[in-house]
Parts: structure tokens; sequence; C-alpha cells
């Protein structure tokens, strides 16, 4: 189970780079839809869960960090 939610963060964060960097446009894909489909092999619709997924990742991790440096702090 373990290799499985280290794959999905993995898709997840190539998925939200490729978002946030627009790269279907230099690529020559029409859309987001259309590099979705022919890069990854999903569709729209997943690869938004997908940035959800790094979002809530990234949320998560920057929680521990805080929640690790408050509790290195008060030592």
């Amino acid at each position: 189970m373990d290799d499985v939610r280290r794959s999905v963060a993995v898709l997840a964060a190539r998925v939200r780079d490729a978002h946030a960097a627009r790269v279907w446009v230099p690529l020559g894909h029409g859309s987001w839809k259309t590099y979705c489909a022919a890069e990854f092999g999903i569709s729209r619709a997943q690869a938004y869960r997908l940035l959800d997924v790094a979002r809530s990742l990234t949320a998560i991790h920057a929680a521990v960090a805080a929640g690790r440096d408050v509790s290195h702090a008060r030592q």
C-alpha cells in the first residue's frame, strides 16, 4: 500500500507541475484535457482530482513541518 501512496503522490506532483507550467501549450496540445489524455492517459477530471491531492499533500507536509518547528522551539 505504501508503494501505491508514493506512486499517487509522484503522479499528483507531476500533474501539478505540468499544470502550473502550462506545458501543454509549448508541447502543441490544444488544451489541458488533450495533454492529460496524451501524456498521462487520464481524463481532465482525474487530473483535477490529482491537483487536489497535490495541494492536500503540500498542506499536510507544511503543517507537519510547522509542528516540528514549534516542538523544537519549546525544548
